[in-house]
């Protein structure tokens, strides 16, 4: 095990022993009477791949978030607004990349990009007809394609966001902001329309940035988002759901997945991919509806995700993945979850064919499989108060070899043995 890992390892078995549950949503909030909302917590993956991959071995990776919300009507009196400070550090090893050898982490608390990070800096104010306006730093993914059973899961192909639209579209994505505008209009408790315009500028992702570069105008293009949705919750439904459909565009074009600037394969002539005209652009749709609620809370959900990429050539084509959430499983544990899910992945002819190209070019021959099945079981195991502890198992069939270069034949198919561990200090400490 690395040095990483065995730090990582005994942080989180450290703070799984101090307490014990948050429910299956992924952050915790305590609220203080002074209009001030605060939360901390610890998020940890520990994952090993005793079958497959390129080589056997484990990784682990954590991140620390912190978010201050404040309520400026109680604070000060300026009705219906309030500012968003979130900020997070991130450090470990991420085992698709260091052990597999593909590109989809089976850790959603890796990030390329260690250390801190100012994630979200944003101030919101509501009209009293159902309309909001947000603006200042943000993630497009922390307002669209977005649901609290994504992160029922360890895996990265369903937390926090499904896998597809980063990858292809770039979208800013956690941990990263950039400047954002998102207006969002509720008809009641449960329809709404929302649309927001973020700066594309990849820079700001590099290292030393740690999110506080405020510059302007020095984006490459500018990413919109679209969504409408219908949600329930359980104040106003027996049954839950929510049903959302939403699209992407990014007016930076990227850059090819197979071809050079000469129109010839990169993979072949080691030249970097060509820069694309015109626009990135994806479609998606999500799902979540609860079949069954016993006393309490308990309940199972089913849910579905598809991503489809509409725009530019890019590396994926398509995603999906369905599953379920059962909350309440065993006597007496009300708030623990069991949940399983299944994802494809479909690379696109020209991601496949340049990774059959460099695999010819280091002395192999034909192509890796176009479609990366994945799947997920986990246990959620509400130990205390603000403690979590997720056993969880994955399996990874035709892992992509994008992180492992000079590979010649196909990836084994992996087996993942994880272990998250979720410490919300805002419930375990009744703040």
């Amino acid at each position: 095990m690395s040095l990483i890992s065995r730090r990582t390892l005994c942080v989180l078995v450290a703070a799984s022993l101090a307490a014990p549950a948050f429910a299956a949503a992924p952050a915790s909030k305590g609220s203080l009477p002074d209009g001030v909302d605060l939360t901390l917590d610890l998020v940890g993956n520990v994952a090993s791949n005793p079958v497959g991959g390129v080589e056997q071995g484990t990784e682990g990776s954590y991140w620390v978030m912190a978010q201050s919300k404040f309520d400026l009507d109680t604070l000060w009196g300026v009705h219906n607004t309030d500012v968003d400070a979130q900020w997070a550090w991130f450090a470990g090893r991420n085992l698709a990349r260091e052990k597999i050898g593909n590109s989809i982490s089976a850790q959603q608390t890796w990030r390329p990009v260690a250390g801190g990070r100012l994630t979200r800096l944003t101030v919101r104010h509501r009209f009293d007809n159902g309309l909001s306006i947000t603006a200042g730093r943000a993630p497009v993914n922390s307002y669209f394609n977005n649901s609290a059973l994504n992160c029922v899961f360890m895996s990265n192909a369903m937390c926090l966001t499904p896998y597809g639209a980063i990858t292809d579209l770039g979208i800013t994505a956690y941990p990263n902001s950039s400047w954002a505008g998102i207006v969002r209009y509720d008809v009641g408790d449960r329809w709404y329309a929302q649309a927001g315009a973020f700066d594309y500028n990849n820079a700001l992702n590099q290292a030393g940035k740690n999110g506080l570069d405020f510059s302007v105008g020095e984006g490459t293009g500018t990413i919109t988002a679209y969504e409408v949705g219908y949600q329930t919750t359980f104040a106003n439904d027996r049954l839950p759901r929510t049903y959302r459909l939403g699209m992407y565009r990014n007016s930076d074009g990227g850059k090819s997945a197979y071809y050079d600037a000469n129109g010839n394969s990169a993979a072949l002539t080691g030249r970097p991919t060509a820069v694309q005209e015109g626009a990135r652009a994806g479609g998606y749709a999500m799902a979540d509806q609860t079949v069954w609620r016993g006393a309490g809370k308990r309940n199972l959900a089913l849910f579905a995700r598809a991503y489809v990429n509409t725009g530019n050539e890019a590396p994926i084509d398509t995603f999906f993945s369905a599953g379920f959430v059962k909350t309440g499983t065993f006597a007496g544990r009300d708030e623990d979850t069991m949940a399983m899910f299944v994802s494809n992945t479909h690379f696109s002819d020209e991601q496949i064919d340049y990774l059959r190209d460099r695999r010819t070019r280091n002395g192999g021959s034909g192509a890796p499989h176009a479609d990366e099945i994945i799947a997920e079981l986990s246990y959620g195991w509400a130990v205390y108060k603000g403690v979590r502890l997720m056993p969880n198992l994955q399996y990874v069939i035709n892992p992509d070899p994008i992180y492992a270069p000079t590979r010649t034949t196909d990836i084994p198919d992996a087996l993942i043995v994880g272990l998250r561990v979720d410490v919300h200090f805002a419930q375990l400490f009744g703040w």
